[in-house]
C-alpha cells in the first residue's frame, strides 16, 4: 500500500465483468406494446343504420363488412386512411404518460442495481393501461373528432371506440429479460 504525506491509499479492483454482463442482461429489455396478429375484429353493426347510410372501414357497406384482423384496424386508425384521419393513439398514449413510465423503468433498473430482479411485466402493464386510458380520454374527440356521419352511424362521438374490442386487444410483450 503506497503512502504519501501520511495518507495511505489502497486501490482494489472490484469490477467483475460477469456481474456487469449479468446486470446488463437484466436491465436491457424491449417492452413491445401493440396488437397480436390473428385476432379478428368484427365491426359493430348498429341497428338503426341502413345499409346505404354508411361506408365501412374500407368503403364497404355495413352488411358487407367481414371481420378484419385487429392489427389492420389498429394500423388504419393509428396512421389513417383515405377515409379515416390519423389518430396515432399508441405513440400519443405513451408520450402523454412518459414521465410515469420512465420513473417505473428507473425503479426496475434500481432493483437490478441492488441485486434484485426487475419486474418488466409491471412496466408493460402500465404502458398498456396508459394507452387504454388515453384511448378513452377526450384527446381525439377534441382534436380529431369523428365525422358527422360516423357519429350518426355509431351513435357516439368517441373516436377509436365502437364496441371496445380493439382497446381490449392491446397487449405487451417483454423481450430480452433474463432470469
Amino acid at each position: 500500500m503506497p503512502e504519501q504525506n501520511g495518507i495511505s491509499v489502497n486501490i482494489k479492483n472490484t469490477v467483475d465483468a460477469k456481474e456487469i454482463q449479468k446486470f446488463m442482461k437484466q436491465a436491457s429489455v424491449n417492452i413491445l406494446v401493440g396488437f397480436p396478429s390473428g385476432r379478428q375484429h368484427v365491426p359493430t353493426l348498429h341497428r338503426k343504420n341502413r345499409k346505404e347510410d354508411f361506408k365501412g372501414y374500407h368503403g364497404e357497406t355495413p352488411l358487407e363488412v367481414d371481420a378484419i384482423d385487429t392489427t389492420e384496424l389498429a394500423r388504419d386508425l393509428h396512421y389513417g386512411t383515405a377515409e379515416i384521419p390519423a389518430r396515432p393513439f399508441l405513440e400519443d398514449g405513451i408520450r402523454q404518460n412518459m414521465g410515469r413510465l420512465k420513473a417505473a423503468m428507473k425503479d426496475q433498473v434500481q432493483k437490478v442495481k441492488e441485486g434484485g430482479k426487475a419486474n418488466w411485466n409491471k412496466v408493460g402493464g402500465m404502458a398498456v393501461a396508459a394507452i387504454k386510458e388515453f384511448i378513452t380520454s377526450d384527446y381525439y374527440k377534441q382534436r380529431v373528432p369523428n365525422a358527422k356521419r360516423t357519429i350518426e352511424y355509431k351513435g357516439s362521438d368517441m373516436p377509436l371506440i365502437d364496441g371496445g374490442d380493439l382497446k381490449e386487444s392491446l397487449k405487451f410483450l417483454v423481450e430480452g429479460a433474463t432470469e
